[in-house]
């Protein structure tokens, strides 16, 4: 038997013995096929093996059962229940079935993570079946696919280790783009955003707006001229998490004892939330944003007070320039064709006024520039910066005359959707909408079975999001641990396309693909897949003797228990004792036949006629 399992290594991801067979017959084999011995555990979940549509095939099947006789110990996941889609910072929950074989305990700890890192964890409490259920719930915090693995313990005898990690794939999409806006007082541009975000049904707005300060000199108290306390704590410390992007909209701090909740939004933006400053005379140098924790995170850096020596504002009227790098940016494309963009830009009314910026932080980067005025290293003065902090994205937008783009616009071209087109894509930007990231890679599916052929195609640009064509790049298959387990060399083509070809990992569970440029280290993009093996049939390994008993009592064929019973292979009885079927045929049952006949037999009596012959 052990010789048999080294010739003939498993092709199928379970066991399906009735399809087995049904191959033998189908082959073409030297003489009659007498019988069919079948060396197995009987742990078939298919309904293939059905035993009376096996005896109709004609063939004696011997069966010999593995396993049957020996005593099993294991525990496993025995069922994952999970929603295909989850949404992006909602709650979703995965519910998973354990069971637990010849073991004596009676709880199980199960562990959910991602990659190497735990998220919940808790205990499954076993019934007298020795079966458990418990349900984690988790909250997915990346769009598109997400590969989560659920865990249980290793035990010292557990029969088969592979059963005790399962791993199921959730494609993360978002509910509505939950945003909160905080605006320093009433404006047109205040306006104008607010009523865009409102609009959009996609959009989950919190807004609030400052109507008067606590400075303002009045004739009531505060509570009775407030329509609503500015819920400070509750919107900086309990919820905001929650968010998907936070907007400071001309708005200074200062005046509402905010400077200890400034480090929790730099540290909600370093775990991968979203921040955008608005300009205005409340804002960025203006609002006394230089030396908090804000100014770590924006793109561009500002004068660090306004005094009388340090101008913080400009107030000319002026048409902002794309920056040289730029013209491929989602957020400024208002028309695909990077010549009709500028052009389109160029029509727009100009703005009146911005806040001063001194340069840009590292890595950040100019999408609309000033045409005159100049940063501290002589650069055209950044008017709309992005940039990326820790996990976060930022914006920083120096001028509160955006809605000029709309009404003002409107007003002398008759066309008002440029503004909604670019705080639609700024939006969007800043979310990490899938469709504007620069560089994209995907697999032809998302399950595979073991050692499967994946197809990997990525679409790749820089973060310029110019095409990087003609660069040599890795496509690697790594596991959840981060270490590769396959991988191809390709070149991109001029579009910054390429395609490969893997032989998928042999063991189960959670995977990534990565596109990998040439001299770097990190990969520029990434997407999850699984590979499932066994399924079902895995995780309960227990032998099922029943279906072999049954199988050889309907073809007439013989059962053992245990292969140490069997006798040697030369020894089955491979006597045919069903009839196949008897073929009838009948050459001149047919019309046509019958006329044939009748005609040759004419010719037959003209011809001796004429030979004069009777």
């Amino acid at each position: 038997m052990d010789d048999l399992a080294r010739r003939y290594a498993a092709r199928d991801d379970d066991t399906r013995i009735g399809d087995s067979i049904r191959g033998v017959l189908d082959r073409d084999v030297r003489g009659d096929l007498g019988a069919v011995v079948v060396v197995s555990d009987g742990a078939d979940m298919t309904k293939g093996a059905r035993a009376a549509a096996l005896a109709s095939l004609g063939v004696r099947v011997h069966t010999v059962a593995v396993g049957a006789s020996e005593r099993l110990r294991d525990d496993a996941i025995a069922r994952i229940d999970a929603d295909p889609i989850a949404f992006l910072r909602q709650p979703a929950r995965v519910r998973v079935v354990v069971r637990s074989v010849g073991g004596d305990t009676d709880t199980v700890v199960v562990t959910l993570r991602i990659g190497d890192q735990a998220v919940r964890e808790a205990v499954a409490h076993l019934d007298d079946d020795g079966e458990g259920t418990v349900e984690l719930p988790f909250t997915a915090s990346q769009l598109g696919r997400t590969v989560y693995r659920v865990t249980i313990p290793l035990a010292p005898e557990d029969a088969v280790p592979e059963n005790n990690e399962r791993a199921f794939l959730v494609r993360v999409t978002r509910d509505k783009l939950r945003v909160l806006l905080v605006c320093g007082r009433p404006s047109w541009d205040e306006r104008y955003l607010r009523a865009f975000l409102k609009r959009d049904p996609a959009i989950d707005l919190i807004s609030f707006f400052i109507l008067r300060t606590s400075s303002d000199l009045t004739m009531s108290s505060p509570d009775e001229l407030a329509l609503i306390p500015f819920p400070t704590d509750e919107l900086f410390s309990e919820h905001l998490g929650s968010f998907d992007i936070v907007i400071f909209q001309n708005f200074d701090y200062g005046p509402y004892q905010m400077s200890g909740y400034l480090p929790r939004i730099r540290d909600y933006v370093m775990r991968g939330g979203s921040f955008a400053m608005i300009g205005g005379d409340l804002s960025f140098a203006s609002g006394g944003y230089g030396e908090t924790p804000i100014a770590e995170i924006l793109p561009v850096t500002m004068p660090a007070s306004s005094t009388p020596e340090t101008q913080a504002v400009v107030t000319d009227r002026f048409a902002p320039r794309i920056a040289v790098d730029a013209p491929r940016h989602p957020i400024i494309g208002l028309v695909a064709d990077a010549a009709a963009n500028t052009a389109a830009w160029s029509r727009l009314a100009p703005l009146e006024g911005a806040n001063v910026i001194s340069g840009l932080r590292e890595k950040a980067r100019a999408l609309l520039v000033h045409p005159t005025h100049r940063d501290a290293q002589s650069h055209p003065m950044p008017v709309l910066a992005v940039g990326a902090a820790g996990r976060g994205r930022t914006l920083a937008l120096a001028t509160d005359t955006s809605y000029r783009w709309g009404i003002t616009s409107a007003g002398t071209s008759g066309d008002a959707s440029a503004y909604e087109r670019f705080w639609d894509r700024a939006l969007r930007w800043l979310a990490r909408d899938p469709l504007l990231e620069p560089a994209r890679i995907t697999t032809d599916r998302e399950r595979y079975g073991p050692s499967a052929r994946i197809r990997v195609t990525a679409q790749l640009r820089d973060e310029r999001y110019e095409a990087m064509g003609g660069r040599d790049v890795r496509v690697v298959i790594v596991d959840s641990s981060g270490h590769g387990v396959a991988r191809a060399s390709v070149r991109t083509d001029a579009e910054g396309g390429a395609s490969a070809e893997l032989r998928g990992p042999a063991e189960p569970g959670g995977y990534r693909a990565q596109a990998i440029v040439h001299g770097e280290r990190a990969p520029i993009a990434e997407e999850g897949f699984v590979v499932e093996a066994g399924g079902d049939e895995l995780a309960d390994p227990r032998a099922r003797p029943s279906l072999l008993r049954e199988i050889a009592r309907a073809t007439g064929g013989a059962f053992y228990d245990d292969p140490a019973h069997a006798p040697e292979l030369a020894s089955f009885d491979a006597t045919r004792t069903r009839v196949l079927g008897v073929a009838e045929s009948r050459p001149f049952a047919s019309p046509w036949a019958f006329a044939l006949l009748v005609l040759l037999f004419g010719a037959e009596w003209i011809v001796r006629r004429a030979w004069g012959h009777r």
